[in-house]
């Protein structure tokens, strides 16, 4: 059992190393600034602490600060290798403000809210 548990212990340990050396390794290096078209989209921005799969690995959460709304997810996609983005349809009113949350997997990496009527860019 001695050589054979020795064998087996091996790479086991080798997968535990490797999880807690990667896991809380996802960190953001800019909060995410985000602007609106005042029509459709609003979308936000944010830069990572390494170079990251963003569609992988981030999720960011919108919803309407507003009894009984809905909740959404966007998928974030690379603009460069550590810049993400994510591109979020919604109606804008001026007044409206969303509560955004930034998700690695199970880890909140940041909080925030977003008045899409007072971030306008032009297009």
């Amino acid at each position: 059992m001695g050589w054979l548990g020795s064998e087996l212990m091996f790479p086991v340990s080798c997968l535990i190393l490797v999880w807690v050396a990667g896991s809380g390794s996802v960190k953001v290096l800019h909060q995410p600034t985000c602007f609106s078209d005042y029509y459709s989209t609003s979308t936000c921005e944010w830069k990572m602490a390494r170079p990251t799969n963003c569609s992988a690995e981030l999720r960011l959460s919108y919803q309407l600060n507003f009894t009984n709304s809905e909740s959404h997810t966007c998928v974030a996609e690379n603009r460069e290798s550590a810049v993400c983005v994510c591109d979020m349809p919604m109606d804008v009113v001026f007044a409206d403000i969303y509560q955004l949350d930034l998700w690695a997997g199970k880890q909140l990496l940041w909080s925030g809210s977003f008045m899409p009527g007072e971030h306008v860019q032009n297009l």
